[in-house]
């Protein structure tokens, strides 16, 4: 990745990708980046960050490729900057590829397979995206939307990401790389056979979001793996402002973004709620095990995985606000979906899953 030069000041194909900045979404739309690679192999990408934590996860799941040229700073962007680009896209919240400029004649010339994919892209957009721009509520409309149709279609995230083959999007896309300098590191922790959990529940005075399992429930998961599975070392990862689970045997909170790839890469088994570690363990080929409730489990979650939903009560999440609602639709102080999800059924299925494994680190 070059500080240099803008990619349009190259003689590649110069592309300008503007992604939205939360962990999970970022890890989804490598599989955006890796098709506009696949579809001109030598193109150049700056990619437009919203924030500097934002900029830290791109370096982390794009800065193998050489394809990433210059990570940029969205204040240093006006509508005008993107003029200068062979073509320049922005993805939504909303799962929606954006085209905001797109040179003609010369995408025409230098990259007639990208030249049709914008094309078929735009067709997409122009029936399915476009009549949703005149809302004021777009981004909660087209959230709707899209997961209503994957719903209907049964279809995953990034397969409607793929704006019905416009890009060569896949489950086999999109994996995240481990650097290699950060594996002594992680050997220094001396850790063996374990499984990774995390709370996704801020260490502050908001309450959880309801697609979160909750604290009580974590806790008393933990003491009862631990009785059946005493050899399995039990280690939270998360954000520096996670609530920890006291009783996990070891707790990596808010340490270097490489280093909780490493710890994830080589865990037995990952368990949590729908989220960003969720998304980011599976590019790093660790099964996990996702508790869904109010998240949509056929929009958000993958096959390869062990994915647990509420009979109870599901997929409200973009019903009332689009987003990771902190308030129950039926006014329960803690979600009917998540409580359904007990912690001994939840150890049952753990406990069966490492049967099923070979109880050595993937290192």
């Amino acid at each position: 990745m070059t500080n240099k030069k803008f990619a349009f000041e190259s003689d590649e194909v110069s592309i300008a990708l503007m992604l939205t900045p939360a962990l999970g979404d970022l890890v989804l739309a490598r599989k955006i980046f890796d098709a506009l690679i696949k579809l001109a192999p030598n193109c150049l990408i700056d990619i437009i960050s919203y924030n500097e934590p934002a900029k830290i996860y791109i370096k982390a799941f794009y800065g193998d490729s050489k394809n990433l040229n210059k990570i940029i700073n969205l204040q240093n962007v006006s509508e005008e900057f993107f003029q200068n680009y062979d073509a320049a896209l922005s993805v939504s919240t909303a799962h929606a590829i954006l085209i905001e400029h797109v040179n003609v004649q010369r995408i025409k010339l230098m990259s007639p397979t990208l030249f049709e994919s914008i094309i078929k892209l735009d067709a997409y957009n122009k029936e399915n995206v476009y009549p949703f721009m005149h809302s004021n509520f777009f981004s909660y409309h087209l959230r709707l939307r899209n997961v209503m149709l994957a719903r209907i279609l049964n279809k995953t995230c990034y397969e409607i990401l793929s704006c019905e083959g416009a890009l060569p999007i896949s489950e086999d896309t999109g994996k995240i790389p481990l650097l290699s300098g950060y594996k002594s590191h992680f050997d220094s922790l001396g850790l063996k056979k374990y499984i990774t959990i995390y709370s996704n529940i801020e260490r502050d005075n908001m309450p959880p979001k309801i697609k979160t399992w909750s604290i009580h429930y974590l806790r008393e998961y933990v003491s009862l793996l631990k009785k059946r599975l005493p050899q399995i070392e039990i280690i939270q990862c998360g954000g520096g402002g996670d609530i920890k689970v006291d009783n996990a045997d070891r707790h990596y909170l808010g340490v270097d973004l490489e280093l909780t790839k490493h710890i994830l890469a080589n865990s037995l088994l990952h368990v949590g709620c729908e989220g960003g570690l969720i998304h980011l363990a599976t590019a790093l080929g660790t099964k996990c095990l996702v508790l869904f409730g109010s998240s949509h489990a056929p929009f958000q979650s993958y096959p390869q995985n062990i994915n647990l939903v509420s009979d109870v009560c599901n997929s409200c999440m973009y019903i009332s606000d689009g987003g990771d609602s902190r308030t129950c639709l039926r006014g329960a102080k803690e979600p009917p979906c998540m409580l359904s999800h007990t912690p001994q059924h939840v150890c049952e299925v753990t406990c069966t899953c490492l049967q099923h494994l070979d109880l050595k680190n993937k290192a």
